[in-house]
């Protein structure tokens, strides 16, 4: 067991929540030690500062300021839990950009897997947690505007890279890896299934044609209607449609082209 021990603040506007969430922490977490807590961004402003803990148990809808508010005004990255009640636009936007989140109501076994994930964050080199802080801080200013969630972070071998979803043809799955193919670039490979990308890029404009093909639908230049379906790309890729997926996208290109 690790001798760790992650200082933490938890900022929620719901004393219940916090009390909730402190008491599954001390019963099933004991790497990790409640230091303070907030239930307003200006509370949290304060005693993230002053005490500068590692981590944050963060609730993103609060009145007033939100949570990305709040970490835009620190003066320093610590590491950060999204703890949401809202499953759709927010938590998807945080899948994109790699930043863990737990789902309210709060399951002991996702919290556990948050703990060993913070632990893993916490043993990185100075360079790397520099490389989170960037990766967190893109989100913070992506979040002020709900149309502007227009990137996708990548895991490498020394960090994140930061991609604009746009520049991205289409993904192909091999296994446990996803492909991705761009217009100009080389193909980069990651170790995450396509149906994680799928549930990721899904609101962003991107649709499975295949069991091995997410494609974006902003570079599709012809759908080919013969004895099978098929798609040509911008890149000139053609790639083939599977009978479940045709009807889905021949309906995007009724009213596409309508």
């Amino acid at each position: 067991m690790s001798k760790t021990k992650l200082s933490v603040i938890i900022i929620d506007d719901e004393k219940m929540a916090i009390a909730n969430l402190s008491s599954l922490i001390n019963t099933y977490c004991p790497s990790i030690n409640i230091i303070a807590n907030a239930n307003s961004v200006a509370d949290a402003q304060l005693k993230i500062n002053t005490l500068k803990p590692e981590v944050l148990f963060l609730d993103i809808n609060m009145p007033g300021q939100n949570g990305f508010e709040l970490l835009k005004s620190l003066n320093y990255t610590p590491f950060v839990v999204f703890v949401t009640a809202h499953e759709k636009y927010a938590l998807q936007a945080m899948k994109v950009c790699a930043v863990d989140f737990i789902l309210k109501p709060i399951d002991i076994k996702e919290l556990a897997i948050t703990e060993m994930k913070l632990l893993q964050l916490h043993s990185l080199k100075y360079e790397l947690k520099q490389n989170y802080g960037l990766v967190l801080r893109n989100l913070s200013n992506m979040m002020d505007k709900t149309d502007s969630v227009k990137r996708i972070t990548l895991p490498r071998a020394d960090g994140y890279e930061i991609l604009e979803m746009d520049n991205i043809v289409y993904l192909s799955g091999q296994d446990n890896y996803s492909v991705f193919h761009f217009l100009k670039e080389k193909t980069k490979m990651v170790a995450k299934t396509l149906k994680d990308y799928e549930e990721m890029l899904e609101p962003f404009g991107f649709m499975r044609i295949h069991k091995s093909t997410l494609i974006n639908l902003l570079h599709v230049k012809k759908v080919i209607q013969k004895e099978t379906i098929d798609v040509l790309m911008a890149d000139e890729s053609l790639l083939a449609v599977s009978r479940r997926r045709a009807s889905q996208l021949l309906e995007w290109t009724k009213q596409k082209y309508k």
